[in-house]
């Protein structure tokens, strides 16, 4: 039988580092950090957080301030596409909008390594799916340049209609 662990982030972090992938803990939060999506053009974050009943995996993609309704139209199809992910759109004040996709698995009561691998494994393709279609539909920044473009969606400020 396969030994059940519960895992804490140093475990975690054990675990990605066994397979290849680079992770790290900012000051900011208590997630680890995905290295591997987020130098993908049109991902904010990506992190994984241990929380008392299990894992969170969460990706944050860079949503075009045009793209808010048509994506908005298109949520409840993209949640049918993609079960493994709940996907949700978040507009903070502060910040430009994201397309928010999570993932939760239970492991409070233990879980094995290949579980733990086969949870990633899933989840990382399925992110790098949606954001291929999301580039597709033109729903995401594609780049710095576009940004220095449309520099409203850094600094929140408004475009001046004059």
């Amino acid at each position: 039988m396969h030994d059940l662990l519960v895992p804490d982030v140093a475990l975690l972090e054990k675990w990605l580092a066994d397979t290849g992938y680079e992770s790290y803990i900012c000051d900011q939060c208590s997630g680890l950090h995905l290295s591997a999506l987020q130098s993908m053009d049109g991902i904010l974050d990506s992190r994984l957080f241990v929380e008392p009943w299990g894992i969170m995996f969460t990706t944050e993609l860079d949503i075009r301030n045009a793209a808010i309704l048509p994506l908005s139209a298109d949520l409840m199809r993209l949640n049918i596409g993609y079960p493994t992910l709940k996907l949700f759109l978040n507009t903070p004040d502060d910040a430009g909008p994201m397309l928010v996709a999570s993932s939760a698995i239970l492991s409070s009561q233990g879980m094995t390594v290949a579980q733990f691998n086969e949870f990633f494994a899933v989840n990382l393709e399925t992110v790098k799916q949606l954001l291929q279609e999301c580039q597709q539909l033109q729903y995401l920044f594609q780049s710095d340049d576009e940004r220095m473009m449309f520099p409203e969606a850094i600094d929140g400020m408004k475009p001046s209609l004059h």
